[in-house]
């Protein structure tokens, strides 16, 4: 699909979604006060009726930082949406009940929010199966396009699977053209005859997917072909040097192609910064009587500062100074140099130890996150005398940096922190990069409560 349909077909779900919450809020207010009665009245409609700018804003901006218009919907079940719509809409609620506390003009009824909580993600689901019945029909009313295949034997059924998701257009494959390397290193099943084979299969579409090595077999032909096929396509091969999603962009009327391109860009990453702030300005409120205490008993307990500065590498591999609650001696490290942390670490003082097998010696590093270094959730940072062996040694351990470091991550409420195995700490780090969303980022935070403050890998 190219960039004006994808952008039309996201035009239409955001249109539709945004039309079945207006719908829901209109229908709460109507099943509120004209089913039951209320002893104060029936309030304006009008009153309602102003939220609903706010409303289309606040949902647009969550179920783009959730995700929404990402993700393919074409093959998704109404059962694998709802586990996406039910959450983003309970966020979204939050986020509506938040502003009408502070828009002073009128409290608004709780048994209409409630309602309301309870119809939008019924009528998102049923405005969701519209648009795909909706695209289907498109579909079934356009002229069929006849496309060829020019494939590998290894990726000509991942391309045939994708051309009928191609475009708007319904498209039918026509043909599919098998290259191989021969034992020789020649490329093996190219047609004698290129343009008589597309007059002869009437080709209105060509999708070619060949690794590099072998696009010398048609590029000759491409200019001959493209007088006789209006729309031809190339497939990069991409996939042995991609993690994440690939993007394209037109620099100067040429194609640039990112082959690591990271999800938290744009409006994704304008919103995680928001929540980042409010996020650690909570954290500084709910955790400073005890980050107080903290810093008196760091200041008793041995001699030196009470938060401790320590290099560490984060976004795009840039360095930061990390901050947390002193847990060893001043020159703990002066002998030994830089040391990867153990269980039974002796260096630590017996407030240290305490600090660190429950976490809250990281609290400072909500400071680190209002300052824009760090941010809630993320991969943990290492020391860059670390990263420097790690990088050696792991496939794909640099693409952690990618997104800003985090006080928390994936692989932290997994299980996988302190002396354990980096790979499956990188995996952790790079599943979490490629589905980020606001709606994971919570999920996590939630779950570092109950697994993140106290693990038996903190030390």
């Amino acid at each position: 699909m190219n960039q004006k349909q994808k952008q039309l077909v996201r035009i239409v779900r955001l249109s539709i979604d945004m039309a079945a919450v207006v719908m829901a809020w209109l229908a709460a207010y109507q099943a509120r006060f004209a089913i039951f009665e209320t002893p104060k009245g029936i309030p304006p409609f009008g009153l309602y009726l102003k939220l609903v700018p706010f409303i289309v804003v606040i949902w647009a901006v969550v179920f783009f930082a959730s995700g929404f218009y990402r993700r393919s919907q074409g093959r998704r079940s109404a059962f694998v949406e709802a586990l996406d719509i039910i959450p983003s809409c309970g966020l979204a609620t939050l986020a509506l009940v938040a502003f009408t506390y502070f828009y002073e003009e009128y409290r608004y009824s709780r048994i209409v929010m409630m309602v309301f909580a309870g119809l939008q993600p019924l009528l998102l689901i049923a405005g969701r199966s519209f648009t795909r019945k909706l695209f289907r029909w498109y579909r079934r009313k356009s002229p069929t396009r006849n496309v060829l295949v020019v494939a590998t034997k290894a990726l000509a059924s991942q391309v045939l699977a994708a051309t009928g998701e191609m475009d708007l257009l319904q498209s039918r494959c026509v043909g599919t053209v098998i290259l191989e390397d021969s034992s020789a290193g020649v490329v093996v099943g190219a047609p004698d005859d290129w343009l008589e084979l597309v007059a002869r299969l009437e080709v209105h579409a060509m999708v070619v997917a060949l690794p590099y090595r072998m696009l010398g077999v048609i590029e000759d032909q491409l200019a001959g072909i493209a007088d006789q096929v209006p729309d031809i396509r190339i497939i990069p091969d991409m996939s042995r040097f991609t993690r994440f999603a690939s993007g394209i962009a037109l620099v100067d009327g040429q194609p640039v192609i990112s082959i690591n391109e990271s999800p938290l860009a744009g409006m994704g990453r304008l919103i995680k910064r928001g929540v980042d702030i409010c996020g650690a300005v909570v954290g500084l409120v709910l955790f400073g009587p005890v980050m107080g205490l903290i810093a008196v008993l760091v200041r008793l307990s041995s001699p030196g500062p009470v938060l401790y500065r320590q290099e560490r590498m984060g976004l795009d591999g840039n360095s930061f100074w990390i901050l947390k609650f002193r847990s060893m001696p001043v020159d703990a490290e002066k002998k030994s140099g830089a040391v990867w942390a153990k269980p039974a670490d002796n260096r630590a003082t017996w407030l240290g130890s305490l600090l660190r097998s429950s976490s809250l010696d990281e609290l400072p590093q909500f400071l680190n996150v209002l300052r824009g270094e760090m941010s809630l959730v993320g991969p943990r940072p290492e020391r860059p005398v670390f990263v420097g062996e790690f990088r050696m040694k792991i496939p794909g351990y640099m693409l952690r940096h990618k997104v800003k470091a985090g006080i928390t991550g994936w692989a932290q409420v997994n299980g996988w922190r302190g002396d354990t195995s980096l790979e499956k700490r990188i995996e952790c780090d790079l599943f979490y990069i490629q589905h980020w969303s606001v709606w994971l980022d919570l999920r996590i935070i939630f779950l570092t409560v109950f697994r993140g403050f106290l693990n038996k890998n903190a030390y």
